[in-house]
């Protein structure tokens, strides 16, 4: 009794455990989005402050006496200059233009960037939506195997000579399949090599084993596409 209560609380805290990791990592990279979009909103300011900083180092350093001592044609030259207010009005023109510049290049990589991620959801959501949909239907062929209901695939394959499940959206697709990650692609790679060497009812049942974690993959499927902030297809 005491080891099935033990057995139970262990459990629980791993639950618990992982619970709390994964809202460490929301939170952790919420985070990190609020520092980007704060420090990409405020960088003309940081960057504005540390110009009028350099600015005045400037102006300390040209009235600095020791300095003059040491390079007097080189200071007294620049003191003439840096102690004027055509100096400061100058210095603040240039920084200014030098940040707008500066602000219009952050938008439109920002921008550009937003459109690229959308365009490579859409993509993803649409090679999910052409696996799921021929992931389902060889489900079904397999359901039919199972059953003892081979014989019209036999015969589908006597006119066609091809492999009696569907693959064709896989070949479709071509690299695009790339953009998923790199387990579910490694996953279903070995998939369909299977689902294309099956020619007839017996090559499914050699390769049963790894056939049979479709239903596995659709899952992952349906979760990925959950996660792409998608609602699943049915």
């Amino acid at each position: 009794m005491n080891e099935c209560n033990l057995s139970k609380a262990q459990h629980f805290k791993k639950i618990i455990m992982t619970m709390a990791n994964r809202l460490l990592r929301k939170i952790l990279r919420f985070i990190k989005k609020l520092l980007i979009c704060l420090l990409m909103i405020f960088s003309p300011v940081i960057i504005w402050v540390i110009l009028s900083l350099n600015r005045e180092l400037i102006v300390i350093m040209a009235n600095w006496e020791w300095l003059s001592n040491a390079l007097p044609s080189l200071f007294d030259t620049l003191g003439e200059h840096v102690n004027t207010p055509e100096f400061a009005r100058g210095f603040n023109e240039a920084a200014l233009g030098g940040l707008l510049t500066l602000f219009g290049v952050i938008v439109t990589v920002w921008y550009y960037q937003v459109i690229r991620v959308q365009e490579v959801t859409e993509k993803r959501l649409f090679v999910i939506d052409e696996l799921l949909e021929e992931l389902k239907k060889n489900r079904s062929i397999i359901n039919d195997l199972v059953a003892g209901k081979g014989e019209q695939y036999e015969n589908r394959h006597k006119h066609t000579g091809e492999t009696i499940f569907f693959t064709e959206a896989w070949h479709k697709l071509g690299g695009d399949v790339a953009l998923l990650p790199r387990r579910l692609h490694l996953r279903l790679s070995v998939l369909y090599g299977c689902l294309n060497r099956c020619t007839d009812v017996q090559g499914y049942w050699k390769s049963k084993a790894t056939i049979d974690r479709i239903n596995g993959i659709i899952s992952d499927l349906h979760k990925y596409r959950g996660s792409l902030s998608k609602p699943e297809i049915s």
